[in-house]
């Protein structure tokens, strides 16, 4: 009796679960560098995220990974309201908002105040006063201050007098400079203009963590600086 044969069926590798793919430990760190590279969808929210999003984990079991936005798209889920993952990250479009803020107190002739700059931007004057801090590592008015003492200093090293140097760069009385020239300047603003002629200047070297810096201490006040 012949001996019938049966076609064998290819063996299919089974799917790696999302807790196995390497994409997954991107999204539960919300990393920011996967931002539009990768996608994710939640069966039981029906949205898709970027990586980045705030929101809380989802679980893993719920979710499904997509390397295309239109791969996302195409389940027919939503588009998550808090992350934008069809536009710019909030990382990205914060950071627009704040380069426009900083534009307005440069070119103001005086410091804008706070809510002037939030509705400028649209946002309330407490989440924009953070979210410029998060981006710049300044407070606004911290910004507008380093501002006006660039421009002093710019001023008088382009030969312009102290007075014109003064309110060129935005201060609206030569009283308020002078309380704080010396620690914009680190002298008078007469020795800056002189290119610091005749100013004593003492320093030391020493190693840190952050490399081989160059201690200076000018008139009882230590200015560090690493190279």
């Amino acid at each position: 009796m012949a001996a019938t044969t049966k076609p064998v069926s290819a063996q299919r590798a089974p799917a790696l679960s999302v807790l196995d793919d390497p994409r997954w430990a991107r999204i539960v760190a919300r990393d920011k560098t996967a931002d539009g590279n990768l996608w994710y969808c939640v069966s039981t929210t029906g949205i898709y995220c970027r990586p980045s999003c705030p929101s809380r984990t989802a679980n893993p079991k719920n979710v499904t990974l997509h390397d295309t936005l239109e791969s996302a798209k195409a389940t027919g889920f939503r588009p998550c309201k808090r992350c934008n993952p069809d536009g710019r990250s909030l990382e990205s479009e914060n950071a627009a908002l704040v380069a426009k803020a900083c534009r307005i107190i440069e070119e103001s002739e005086e410091e804008p105040p706070l809510q002037e700059l939030a509705e400028a931007v649209g946002r309330s004057p407490g989440y924009f006063h953070r979210m410029f801090k998060a981006v710049t590592g300044l407070t606004p008015k911290d910004y507008a201050a380093a501002d006006r003492a660039k421009k002093v200093r710019e001023g008088l090293e382009t030969g312009n007098s102290v007075t014109e140097a003064i309110y060129d760069a935005g201060f609206n009385s030569s009283g308020r400079f002078y309380e704080k020239s010396t620690g914009m300047l680190g002298m008078t603003p007469t020795q800056y203009r002189a290119g610091g002629a005749n100013e004593e200047i003492k320093f030391a070297v020493g190693q840190t963590s952050l490399g081989d810096p160059r201690r200076v201490q000018h008139e009882g006040r230590r200015l560090y600086s690493a190279r």
